[in-house]
């Protein structure tokens, strides 16, 4: 069944759109010494294009870049970084994306979430508001290029893509077709235009992708807590209880629980209490 007019073009602009952020941050990954991994015949999957993970639940997801750690195109590495890119032309679109992406990432980063793993969002086009702070409330680093921005790129190209949904099929093919028509030179200067029109705000989606990288634990708190358990029925024998209470005296008494908590370099902390040494060591052992 062939595309209508509208398809095309706006599959022309996702496709430029999902090349642009690929371009961009590829070089900053690779001179980081990880892998950036995007849909492209990989020998690590058989060559098979699509990126895919797996979250703890056995269900597969379809994604668009995974930056891994000791990964290469033919060994899958740690995943560090997830991140999802959408183009929409229309508002009414915008929330069902949105939850398309949350839906595909979140069960992946907490599969990997021993890996503390950076999760990103880069949309373009038109998104409604809520749409983005909804994925910035469940913590999403989230990029938006308005559907304006993304038009004045090709202007420089004498092409316009503005279009709406009362547009003509005959004006929407004399779009697609001089889109069609750019030449390799043409998409390559549309891709430098795009870097130097809005470098600041990429220049902000790789800063926090490589601090993300870059965090460190640098402190681990344990508390052994001992004591045996006392129950009281109200506050005020709650504060008679601990004025009471001799502090020197609980050497000899048994541990009840482990605190742990891992303090990161970014300000981040994980916090854990197990019930004894065993699930301890299982919790701090997922961070060596």
């Amino acid at each position: 069944m062939a595309k209508s007019p509208s398809h095309q073009i706006g599959e022309f602009i996702g496709d430029f759109f999902e090349l642009a952020i690929i371009k961009y941050l590829s070089p900053i990954i690779s001179k980081k010494s990880y892998y950036l991994d995007y849909k492209h015949p990989r020998p690590a999957r058989k060559n098979n294009r699509e990126v895919i993970g797996v979250d703890h639940y056995g269900n597969k997801h379809k994604l668009d870049i995974v930056v891994e750690e000791d990964g290469s195109e033919v060994r899958f590495g740690t995943p560090k970084a997830f991140i999802e890119m959408a183009w929409r032309r229309y508002v009414k679109h915008s929330k069902n994306k949105v939850q398309e992406i949350a839906g595909a990432i979140l069960p992946l980063v907490e599969t990997h979430a021993k890996h503390m793993p950076f999760y990103a969002a880069v949309l373009a086009g038109d998104f409604t508001e809520n749409s983005i702070v909804q994925l910035r409330s469940q913590g999403f680093f989230v990029l938006y290029f308005s559907y304006e921005e993304i038009c004045k790129v090709f202007d420089t190209a004498k092409v316009s893509i503005r279009w709406e949904e009362y547009t003509s099929d005959s004006e929407l093919k004399k779009i697609a077709v001089k889109l069609q028509a750019l030449t390799d030179r043409d998409k390559a200067k549309l891709l430098q235009t795009f870097n130097t029109l809005y470098k600041d705000r990429l220049e902000e989606l790789s800063n926090a992708l490589i601090e993300s990288l870059e965090t460190k634990i640098t402190e681990v708190l344990i508390v052994p807590i001992h004591g045996v358990p006392y129950t009281v029925t109200s506050i005020n024998d709650a504060v008679l209880y601990i004025t009471n209470y001799d502090e020197s005296s609980n050497n000899s008494l048994p541990v009840l629980r482990y605190e742990i908590t891992v303090r990161c370099s970014n300000g981040d902390e994980y916090t854990m209490k197990c019930a004894d040494k065993i699930r301890a060591i299982q919790f701090l052992r997922q961070y060596l």
